[in-house]
């Protein structure tokens, strides 16, 4: 008998384990480096310069992909809890180092992160940074295939007006 309640219990643990791994592993983030797809390797391993005034904010650690410091419009607004850390005037260079998808495992959108680090100017300090960039574009009710477009960033003069469909460019 004892025999029994232990193989019952072991299996009853592998079952409590596999299920728990399982809802781990769905719910989870998704993490995809993209930085070899159009547009971001355009701009991937170089050297961009500001064509509008910026800010660095300290995120609010819920929101944090990477690193702790998001990259803004200077208009942009500053979240509740969120801390401006230095305006980077026009002019200033960001040095791109990646770009990265980022897939919610309970709703299943993707966000669009640009990586990189940017010295700011005074101090002289480094500090690596987020920068939102893309947008998904999904429907239930057109006949359109998903894809993603690019608005105008902050080093950029006009925006990318493509679409970026994610069957044919591999995009997730």
């Amino acid at each position: 008998m004892n025999k029994r309640l232990a193989l019952l219990f072991s299996f009853a643990l592998a079952a409590i384990l596999t299920f728990g791994s399982l809802l781990y592993y769905v719910t989870s983030t998704k993490v995809t480096d993209v930085s070899t797809f159009e547009p971001y390797s355009e701009i991937v391993g170089t050297t961009v310069v500001l064509k509008r005034p910026a800010v660095i904010v300290r995120n609010l650690d819920a929101f944090v992909n990477e690193h702790p410091y998001l990259l803004i419009e200077i208009d942009q607004g500053l979240f509740e809890g969120t801390e401006a850390i230095a305006t980077l005037p026009i002019g200033t260079s960001l040095e791109i180092q990646k770009a990265k998808h980022f897939t919610n495992g309970s709703s299943g959108f993707t966000h669009a992160f640009v990586l990189g680090w940017v010295q700011l100017p005074g101090s002289g300090k480094i500090v690596p940074f987020e920068y939102g960039w893309g947008e998904q574009n999904i429907s239930l009710y057109s006949e359109e295939e998903e894809y993603w477009t690019y608005p105008v960033a902050l080093w950029q003069a006009n925006a990318n007006t493509a679409k970026f469909y994610m069957e044919k460019t591999g995009l997730q």
